[in-house]
């Protein structure tokens, strides 16, 4: 007789002094969880649940897999797609692959899937009742947290709504400061206009005599560039024939460009474009031009020569004076404020009623730029704020309160700050500059406000943009708990905060863990 005939025998003996219902509800074949019981009637023949086929009963956990869908042996290993049910009683079931039962380890707090080992002598313990003690203890640990935490989240909850409140009122009262402000810029850019129209038509009769000096100016600078140029091309003829030739460039040292003792024939040619002699109308457009270069790079050579760490100075002085230049440059095509050209007069040819009119201006320009600093910087804080209002902080606005508020966590590398509602970065403890690991986007997964997405963080070099998904969890005092990177460029962090703390079923209860696969 088979195993399960044996107990079907003890069990008809045994139903002699119970009723047949009784006796029906204490059957429950090994791997069955209670509530599937009656799907296991030992006077029927057995149905697989696909449908696929009907057994007899007594195929029922004979080690040997009939149906399909294992659904004929909950409690042997014979079907690799089977599940094996332990009832852990004083603890938590649990639901196994039929392939852990009898394989030497215990799965089962109460041994049940060692069936087969229980001869051993060192056999599964039933362990249940201590680590359901356990598991209470950590529940009743876990609830307490929650129970508080709920306390501390209905706090957060006044709070968040008490900012959104302050807010609003905020930006109700800067809508009628801006409203002043902006009609006192538009009063002081009038003012600045009329001043400066003034200005202008005053400081006219100054522009046309400083134009006129300068075109005085640059007529005695031209005027002595040609008499230098006659003079010049006087000097190299040398037999006065009104033209310059050959013979007479090889003897003047300017056209030794490699300083090599020798004026070769290309220098002559760049001097004479492939000219034998040129008169003094071409020295005078082209060749003394040409002329001065050679003048000048023999010059600087000399001083380079003779004051090489001169030169060096004097040339970065140069460059710092072009990086000036193009500062001002820029900072004059952003500035916003245009000033009339009072500032390229010589202002000490004013006379006084000039001087007067000109400091109006000043101060007029100056009154307008501080009305535009405080308009600007109105408009700035109304933006951030109706930014603020604009974020998603939960239902109730729990997380109201922690928007901005930075919270830092260090391991053996990095130090990794977590801004919330605002940014992400990790700065290395060697030293360096800190790394954006994402900014804030929004809420993502289920339940809703238990992940925050931080994405568009910097790019990690040869791959995409860093992101961040920022776990929450119940907990008393908001921490950073850990930070780790599963995936390239891609991190995760788990974050507690009673903002999360809900009375709720699935939060109160403890984490159910997988259980521990130990060797007998």
């Amino acid at each position: 007789m088979t195993e399960m005939e044996n107990f079907y025998l003890i069990l008809t003996i045994f139903c002699g002094i119970f009723t047949v219902i009784n006796c029906t509800s204490i059957v429950k074949p090994r791997g069955i969880a209670f509530e599937r019981a009656s799907l296991y009637v030992p006077d029927k023949d057995f149905s697989c649940f696909d449908g696929s086929s009907v057994i007899p009963f007594s195929f029922v956990n004979d080690d040997y897999c009939d149906c399909p869908d294992a659904s004929d042996e909950p409690g042997t290993s014979a079907c690799p797609n089977g599940t094996f049910h332990c009832t852990n009683a004083g603890h938590t079931s649990l639901v196994i692959p039929s392939s852990r039962v009898n394989d030497g380890i215990c799965d089962c707090c109460d041994g049940s899937d060692e069936w087969a080992n229980n001869f051993r002598k060192d056999t599964c313990d039933n362990t249940c009742e201590e680590l359901g003690r356990a598991a209470r203890e950590e529940a009743e640990r876990v609830q307490k947290i929650f129970v508080a935490g709920y306390e501390i989240r209905a706090q957060l909850i006044a709070k968040g709504k008490e900012l959104r409140l302050e807010k609003q009122n905020r930006i109700t009262e800067l809508f009628e400061v801006q409203r002043e402000a902006e009609l006192a810029k538009n009063n002081t850019l009038y003012a600045k206009e009329t001043a400066e129209e003034i200005e202008k038509s005053v400081l006219e009769k100054y522009k046309v005599m400083n134009d006129e000096k300068k075109r005085q100016e640059n007529e005695s600078e031209k005027l002595k560039d040609q008499n230098d140029a006659f003079e010049m091309f006087n000097q190299i003829d040398t037999n006065k024939n009104n033209k310059i030739e050959e013979e007479e460039v090889d003897a003047y040292s300017a056209f030794d460009q490699n300083n090599d003792g020798k004026v070769s024939q290309d220098e002559k040619d760049y001097f004479m474009e492939n000219k034998k002699e040129i008169s003094l109308e071409d020295f005078m457009l082209n060749g003394w031009s040409r002329l001065k270069k050679l003048i000048f790079a023999e010059n600087v050579d000399v001083k380079e020569t003779e004051h090489p760490a001169d030169n060096v100075d004097n040339d970065k002085q140069l460059e710092e004076g072009d990086l000036d230049e193009n500062e001002d440059e820029s900072e004059s095509v952003d500035d916003e404020v245009k000033y009339t050209e009072s500032d390229e007069l010589d202002e000490s040819q004013y006379d006084e009623e000039t001087k007067l009119i000109v400091e109006e201006a000043k101060q007029a320009r100056n009154a307008f730029e501080e009305a535009d600093r405080k308009f600007r910087d109105l408009q700035r804080e109304v933006t951030h704020l109706q930014e603020s209002l604009n974020k998603d902080f939960g239902p109730e606005d729990e997380f109201a309160a922690l928007d901005g508020e930075c919270y830092e966590l260090s391991d053996r590398e990095y130090v990794y700050k977590l801004c919330l509602f605002d940014q992400i970065t990790q700065r290395s403890k060697n030293g360096g500059s800190e790394v954006r690991l994402g900014t804030w986007n929004s809420w993502i997964g289920e339940p809703k406000y238990r992940t925050m997405l931080y994405d568009r963080g910097q790019h990690c070099w040869n791959g995409p943009q860093r992101s961040t998904h920022v776990r929450l969890t119940c907990g008393l005092e908001p921490a950073l708990l850990s930070a780790t990177e599963p995936n390239r460029c891609e991190y995760a962090m788990d974050f507690v905060v009673p903002a999360v703390c809900v009375q709720d079923n699935e939060m109160l209860s403890a984490p159910v863990t997988e259980s521990e696969h130990d060797e007998l």
